[in-house]
């Protein structure tokens, strides 16, 4: 080949070489536009769905246990008929949230982990090395953020269970066998329940607090106090009885 007829392949091969170089080199957009964002958004979401489950769970649980100290108490004088009917009515709306709780979680999980394999795809596309080192560091926070309410909603989870378990054999108990004698067999028992109430009401706020947590630190730009006053109207107002503060 002659020189000119070489310079001039080098010439036309030339802008295509460096094009396909370009193209390696920047990010890839073929996703949609806003495409992160959105499954970021969608992440809070089932952190939300997660808080509010657990703030209900909390609620309901509480409900459940004042119902069984008010008819095993000692002051107790009302219709044992209809105080045993709200025992039983309280239990089961506690089991039904302890479902929805649990139920909430595998959606998060589900959700989180699109959300860091896209993020950690993405680093690759860094042209700026620290801008990618800040990336992945805010990448490492997050994640750990929501393993940490995972973890916190799965042993929230196991005791709300276990004490749902509890409180229907005391209902079973005391459903055919209520009076002074039977409330008396069981009244050893109370001290450890109310421990156990006391215990499963940690772990529900360790739940409710690590997903404020990770809402604080990764709610899209002005979305905060929406999130705040959509989880103030799920929280029913409800108070631990005496037994529980002490």
């Amino acid at each position: 080949m002659r020189r000119s007829q070489f310079q001039s392949a080098v010439l036309l091969t030339l802008p295509l070489l460096l094009g396909l170089g370009a193209c390696s080199a920047l990010p890839s957009f073929n996703k949609k536009p806003g495409q992160g964002l959105a499954q970021v958004d969608d992440l809070l979401t089932r952190v939300e769905q997660v808080q509010i489950e657990a703030v209900l769970s909390r609620d309901r649980s509480r409900g459940a246990f004042d119902a069984l100290m008010a008819i095993v108490g000692p002051q107790f004088d009302g219709d044992a008929v209809s105080a045993h009917a709200t025992l039983v009515k309280t239990v089961k709306e506690s089991t039904l949230q302890a479902q929805r709780l649990d139920k909430s979680l595998p959606p998060l999980k589900k959700t989180a982990a699109e959300v860091f394999e896209e993020w950690t795809r993405s680093l690759e596309s860094f042209g700026n090395t620290k801008l990618r080192a800040h990336s992945q560091s805010r990448m490492e926070e997050t994640r750990a953020r929501c393993e940490e309410l995972v973890t916190a909603t799965v042993a929230a989870q196991i005791a709300y269970d276990a004490f749902n378990l509890d409180l229907n054999d005391h209902a079973l108990f005391l459903e055919h066998d209520f009076n002074s004698a039977a409330v008396s067999a069981i009244a050893d028992q109370m001290d450890q329940f109310n421990y156990q109430a006391a215990e499963l009401d940690k772990r529900l706020e360790a739940c409710v607090n690590a997903a404020k947590r990770y809402i604080q630190s990764s709610a899209l730009r002005g979305q905060i106090e929406a999130e705040a006053d959509d989880v103030n109207q799920a929280s029913l107002p409800a108070q631990r009885s005496a037994v529980v503060q002490r």
